[in-house]
């Protein structure tokens, strides 16, 4: 088959190749415009296509391919990798990609599965160390201090990320009903905390400015190091406010999934204290505790 260079065949091919270069701009100007409206694109072109056709056939100028059907089919399928890829060049490069990737994502099941797994066995220690309806949580001269409270919570800790080859350190936060003396006050226990534990910009993956506002928004920051990886996270207590690091050691793996289990066990025993601290406070510990809780409040109302 053979298609002479007439002056329609041009202005055909012409009119494609326009349509086709619109399109590549359209999708360069604003993806998300013409990923919106790529099924009008796409109408629009096989309309174009088909009307052609007709044209050319009502004209008795289609193209002569004899007795060589291959050479139409070739002229079709020309005309849908035309629409495959460069009208729906998102979707399949997609599929394309997952093809390649289908390996790589089995292996990444299996490790989901060991995740799974892993994380059920925390849950069940998380219940193991959870004081029980009808049971009561033993303190042995525990005193409303912040030092004791902080030995005591890191101590509570350590009983559940020891299981699961994990370190936890935690750094007290003062209050403060100052929002400025707050910020300041975890920019500094956040320094302590880089000055401690060596990290960096490249592992922490965001500067101070945006690390102190996710802090304060209570989120949790993963921390990728060369052999282990860290979880640092907030606690805004009842009591007393503290940022938590947990480290993994080499073999084992820490997540942000690990902070919220630490979390709920953070919350969990401040509730129980929170309804027995009457046992725990005396008279001018409360009445200490009361005026500082007013004090906040003034300063709030203000």
């Amino acid at each position: 088959m053979r298609l002479e260079a007439s002056w329609y065949m041009i202005t055909i091919f012409s009119v494609l190749l326009i349509g086709i270069a619109f399109s590549i701009g359209l999708y360069i100007w604003s993806r998300e415009f013409y990923l919106k409206h790529r099924v009008a694109i796409r109408k629009i072109y096989y309309g174009v296509v088909v009307a052609t056709s007709f044209f050319l056939w009502a004209f008795n100028v289609f193209p002569d391919v004899g007795a060589k059907l291959e050479y139409l089919i070739a002229l079709v399928i020309s005309v849908v990798i035309i629409d495959l890829f460069v009208f729906q060049t998102p979707d399949i490069t997609k599929f394309f990609s997952n093809e390649l990737k289908q390996e790589s994502l089995v292996e990444s099941i299996n490790k989901n599965r060991g995740t799974f797994i892993e994380l059920s066995e925390k849950l069940i220690k998380v219940n193991e160390l959870m004081p029980k309806s009808d049971q009561k949580w033993h303190l042995d001269e525990f005193e409303f201090t912040p030092e004791k409270y902080e030995e005591f919570v890191l101590s509570y800790l350590r009983n559940f990320t020891s299981s699961f080859q994990l370190d936890v350190y935690s750094y007290l936060v003062e209050s403060s009903a100052d929002e400025v003396v707050f910020h300041n006050n975890i920019v500094s226990a956040y320094e302590e905390i880089l000055k401690d534990h060596n990290f960096g910009l490249r592992e922490v993956g965001m500067r101070k400015n945006q690390v102190i506002k996710t802090l304060l928004e209570g989120e949790n920051i993963e921390i990728l190091e060369k052999d282990c990886s860290s979880v640092l996270f907030p606690y805004f207590g009842e009591y007393y406010n503290l940022l938590f690091v947990v480290s993994s050691r080499k073999g084992s793996e820490v997540t942000g999934a690990d902070a919220s289990l630490m979390l709920n066990m953070l919350y969990t025993f401040d509730m129980w204290l929170l309804s027995n601290e009457d046992e725990f406070l005396s008279d001018d510990e409360w009445d200490g505790y009361e005026e500082q809780e007013d004090n906040i409040e003034d300063r709030n109302e203000e």
